[in-house]
């Protein structure tokens, strides 16, 4: 038995019956396994319920399907039983502003959330991050000033087609973290570093 059907096992009646009356709430797991469970206790349910059940969350696939694969928070849902991890566009943006290594903590706590080895998600932000300083600081191309913006955005795109795919899944639906730990740790650390900076180079 899975750890959400084990879950809404031990809620009540009542409880079951808000996902199945408030389809568009939850993940269509959790929906189906309260329709079971509510089926194994005998619970007299109005007539057509499945079908309108099914008919809603072929609704909700269709609404979702036509969504921008781009549009990253198309699998963000409020159903207090999906997953928490910070979300896609958070990462990015996080990665984008102070580099992978950094965006790489958020998408490790996502894995570890899930179950999966963190270290190689940090390890590899990390040695990415390395390398295109490297890269970064031997080219002569006037691309000094974006360069950094399009070796991140790059970055954070492998990061997920390799970690959040195989580690998380690309249909998993969660809900969106809040992102006051990572914006305060990034406070802590780059506002100082940004005001040596301008400090030592007027």
């Amino acid at each position: 038995m899975s750890a959400l059907k084990t879950k809404l096992h031990v809620k009540t009646d009542s409880q079951l019956l808000y996902y199945i009356e408030h389809v568009n709430k939850h993940t269509e797991e959790a929906v189906r396994f309260a329709f079971d469970i509510l089926q194994d206790r005998n619970v007299e349910l109005p007539p057509g319920t499945l079908e309108r059940i099914e008919k809603e969350l072929a609704s909700q696939k269709e609404k979702e399907n036509k969504e921008t694969r781009h549009h990253w928070r198309s699998n963000v849902v409020d159903d207090p039983d999906a997953p928490e991890y910070y979300s896609k566009s958070a990462i990015y943006v996080f990665s984008i502003l102070f580099s992978v290594f950094f965006g790489s903590f958020m998408l490790a706590a996502n894995c570890n959330v899930a179950g999966k080895k963190s270290w190689q998600v940090i390890i590899s932000g990390f040695l990415y991050t390395a390398i295109a300083l490297i890269v970064l600081s031997n080219i002569d191309l006037n691309i000094k000033f974006i360069g950094p913006y399009l070796v991140n955005s790059l970055g954070v795109l492998l990061m997920y087609e390799v970690f959040w795919k195989r580690d998380i899944g690309v249909e998993k639906k969660y809900r969106a973290k809040p992102i006051w730990k990572p914006l305060f740790i990034a406070a802590i650390i780059f506002i100082p570093i940004i005001y040596l900076m301008i400090k030592y180079t007027r």
